[in-house]
C-alpha cells in the first residue's frame, strides 16, 4: 500500500508519497488547487500532474490517497472533489478536506485544539473534544484576511501612502517597498498592485518586518496590529468552543514558518489574552499530515471531509455536455430578440470562465509546441465540422501575423478543403480519413510535431483516430473538447466545460468561442516563446501588401527609436526583416552582420540583441 498526501494551499499544492510505514518516497510541488479560485477540473489537474509525477499512476502499488485543499472547506466541493480524485488516480480510497483539518487530526486526534494559519492569507480551526469544530476568518482579501502576509503588506502599503501624502508619520517603508516591487516611483505602486498577483503582494510583508526589525515604529505598527488581530481570533475561537485553558494553539503558515520576529510578535498578543496558552509549532504539517489521513482506516464520523471508494463515481450519461439541453433559460424561441442577446450573452461569459479554469494545462501545451518549433516540428490541427474549421482558420492566420512558413501550422479538416464551406458531416466517422491525411505530410510526423485534435464532444472518431495514430508515430498528442468526461482519451487532454449550448447541440456557439480562444492562447503563446514577438510586437511579420509594410515600419521605428519614414527605408535594405533592420539601428551592424547575426540566434530578436 502505498499513500499519495496532498497539501493544497492558496499558494502551491504539494504532493508526497509515502510508503505504509508512512515513509515518505519522494514528493512534488505544483500551482495552486483551491477549486473556488481555479475550479474543480483544474483542481483535480493539478493533482493528477503531480501524481504523474511521482510515478503513481504507473505504479503497481494499491493506493490510498488523502488531500486537504484549501478552498475545499463546502461539503458540495468535497463530495463532488472526492469519486472523481478516487478515479483519477485509480485509487482504492480518496479523502478530501481543507488545508487545515489534517493538521488538527494529525496532532491532536479527537482532543481539543487549534490551528492558528498565518500564510498569504490567515484564518483560526478550533476543534472540542469530540470533534465540533468553529472556523474563523479565513474570508479572503475583501475582508482582511487579518494576520497573513497580504493582510500586513497592505498595511505597510497604506501607512507609506499615509507618509507620502503627509498625513502619517515619517517611515522607511516608502523606499523599501518600491525596492521590494522593483519600481522606481511611488505613484506606480498603485498600478503595480492592481496587476500583481495576491501572492506578489503578500510577498512584500517581508519588506515591512525588514523595516520593523531595523528600527521603523510604523512598520513595527503595522506588525503589531496584525499579530494583534490574529491573535485576537484564536482567543475568540477558544472562548465560543469552551476549551480547556492547555489546549494547543499549533501555529501554521508561512510567515510564521519563515518570519520568526512576526512568529513571537503574535504569541506575545495571544499571551496577553490568554496566560496559559499552549503554543507551538505543529509535529506534523503539510503532507505529512495528510498522510496521517490517508492511513486512517475509517475516518471518525465527526471529522469534516468526504472520502469516496474506488467505484463510487456516478454512471456518466450517454450525452456529451454540448448536446444536452441548457437550464439556465428558457428555449429561444419563446424569447424576445434583447432577451436572446441577453440569454447567449451570459452563456457567453461561461465560455471564457470555462477557459480561465484550465489555464495550467493549456499553459504546458504551449509550452510543448513552443519546444516543437524551437526542434524544427510543427503544430497540426486536426478536427470535424466547427472544430476543423476553427483549426483551419487558426492556422491560416500564422503565417501573415508571425512571418511563418504555411507548413510550421498546419491545420486538417474532416471531408478536405471541401468542409471549409459546404457540410460534409458524415466525414467525421472517419478515422481512416484523418490517418491518410496525416500520412500525406512530407516530412512524416514524428517526435518533433504537435498535433491537436479539436472536438467539442470529445469523441469524435476522425479526431481520435489522428490523435491515436500520432501517438503511434512519437508526436505529442493533445486534445482539446469541452467535455471533461473525455480528460484520459489523451496524454494531453484541455477539457473546457462549457455545458450545454443556448441551442441545444450547435456547437459552434459557447463551445466554438471557448475552443477559439484557447487555439488563440496556443499558437500566440507558442510564438511568443519561440522568439515570434518580441517587447509585444509582432517582429517576423513579412511586410508582402501595404497594411503588412506600414505595420512593419511601425514596429521598426518603435523598437529602434525612429520615424516611420526612416524605418521603412531601414526595412529595405534589410529585406523586410523587421529583426535585422533593428539590428542595424540598435548595434550599428551592416546588413550582412545582422543577417548573420539574427540567423546565429535562430532569428530570436531577443536573443541576438543580447550578444555582446
Amino acid at each position: 500500500m502505498h499513500y499519495l498526501a496532498i497539501d493544497g494551499g492558496s499558494t502551491a499544492t504539494r504532493a508526497g508519497l509515502y510508503s505504509e510505514s508512512v515513509e515518505l518516497l519522494t514528493e512534488a510541488e505544483g500551482p495552486p488547487s483551491n477549486p473556488l479560485a481555479y475550479g474543480a477540473d483544474a483542481c483535480i489537474e493539478v493533482i493528477r500532474e503531480l501524481a504523474a509525477q511521482l510515478g503513481v499512476l504507473a505504479s503497481p502499488h494499491p493506493l490510498r490517497v488523502a488531500a486537504g485543499i484549501s478552498g475545499a472547506s463546502k461539503p458540495s466541493i468535497r463530495d463532488a472533489l472526492a469519486p472523481v480524485l478516487c478515479a483519477a488516480l485509480h485509487a482504492d480510497w480518496a479523502v478530501v478536506t481543507d488545508d487545515l483539518r489534517p493538521i488538527l487530526y494529525a496532532n491532536v486526534g479527537e482532543g481539543p485544539g487549534a490551528v492558528v494559519v498565518a500564510g498569504t492569507g490567515s484564518s483560526v480551526v478550533a476543534q472540542a473534544a469530540g470533534g465540533q469544530t468553529l472556523l474563523a476568518g479565513g474570508r479572503g482579501a475583501v475582508f482582511g484576511d487579518d494576520g497573513g502576509a497580504y493582510a500586513l503588506a497592505v498595511a505597510g502599503l497604506r501607512a507609506a501612502a499615509d507618509a507620502i501624502d503627509g498625513i502619517g508619520p515619517n517611515t522607511a517603508l516608502a523606499a523599501a517597498l518600491l525596492a521590494g516591487a522593483k519600481l522606481a516611483q511611488f505613484s506606480e505602486l498603485p498600478a503595480w498592485t492592481l496587476n500583481a498577483s495576491k501572492r506578489e503582494i503578500a510577498s512584500l510583508a517581508r519588506v515591512v518586518l525588514d523595516c520593523a526589525s531595523q528600527g521603523d515604529a510604523l512598520a513595527k505598527q503595522c506588525a503589531d496590529e496584525q499579530a494583534e488581530r490574529l491573535a485576537a481570533q484564536a482567543a475568540a475561537a477558544h472562548r465560543r468552543l469552551a476549551l480547556p485553558p492547555n489546549t494547543p494553539f499549533l501555529l501554521h503558515g508561512g510567515l510564521f514558518e519563515h518570519a520568526p520576529e512576526y512568529r513571537d510578535a503574535f504569541t506575545h498578543a495571544l499571551e496577553r489574552l490568554m496566560p496559559n496558552a499552549a503554543i507551538r509549532v505543529p509535529g506534523l504539517r503539510g503532507h505529512r499530515a495528510a498522510a496521517e489521513l490517508a492511513r486512517t482506516a475509517e475516518l471518525p464520523g465527526w471529522f469534516l471531509g468526504s472520502a469516496a471508494r474506488r467505484g463510487d463515481l456516478p454512471e456518466k450519461s450517454e450525452l456529451p455536455p454540448t448536446e444536452m439541453r441548457a437550464t439556465s433559460h428558457p428555449p429561444l424561441d419563446r424569447l424576445s430578440a434583447l432577451e436572446i442577446v441577453h440569454a447567449m450573452n451570459r452563456e457567453d461569459h461561461r465560455a471564457v470562465e470555462a477557459v480561465a479554469h484550465e489555464a495550467n494545462i493549456i499553459a504546458k501545451v504551449i509550452e510543448r509546441v513552443a519546444a516543437a518549433f524551437r526542434a524544427g516540428g510543427r503544430l497540426i490541427y486536426m478536427g470535424a465540422g466547427t472544430s476543423g474549421r476553427l483549426g483551419v482558420l487558426d492556422a491560416s492566420e500564422c503565417p501573415p501575423t508571425f512571418g511563418v512558413p504555411p507548413e510550421l501550422v498546419i491545420g486538417m479538416i474532416a471531408g478536405g478543403d471541401n468542409a471549409l464551406r459546404k457540410s460534409i458531416e458524415g466525414a467525421e466517422d472517419n478515422p481512416a480519413e484523418a490517418v491518410a491525411s496525416i500520412e500525406a505530410l512530407s516530412p512524416p510526423i514524428g517526435p518533433n510535431d504537435v498535433l491537436v485534435g479539436i472536438a467539442a464532444s470529445g469523441t469524435t472518431p476522425y479526431v481520435l483516430g489522428a490523435l491515436a495514430y500520432a501517438e503511434a508515430r512519437g508526436a505529442e498528442p493533445v486534445l482539446l473538447c469541452c467535455n471533461p468526461a473525455q480528460r484520459g482519451a489523451a496524454r494531453m487532454v484541455i477539457a473546457l466545460d462549457t455545458g450545454p449550448e443556448a441551442l441545444t447541440g450547435s456547437t459552434r456557439l459557447k463551445a466554438g468561442t471557448a475552443t477559439k480562444l484557447v487555439l488563440n492562447m496556443i499558437t500566440t503563446g507558442a510564438m511568443a516563446r519561440s522568439g515570434y514577438i518580441y517587447e509585444g510586437l509582432m517582429v517576423r511579420v513579412r511586410p508582402v501588401n501595404a497594411k503588412l509594410r506600414q505595420r512593419a515600419a511601425r514596429i521598426t521605428a518603435t523598437l529602434a527609436g525612429m520615424d516611420e519614414e526612416t524605418a521603412g527605408a531601414l526595412l529595405e535594405r534589410a529585406d523586410g526583416e523587421i529583426g535585422v533592420a533593428v539590428l542595424m539601428a540598435l548595434r550599428r551592424l551592416s546588413v550582412e552582420d545582422a543577417t548573420e547575426r539574427f540567423a546565429r540566434c535562430g532569428y530570436d530578436l531577443r536573443a541576438a540583441l543580447d550578444v555582446l
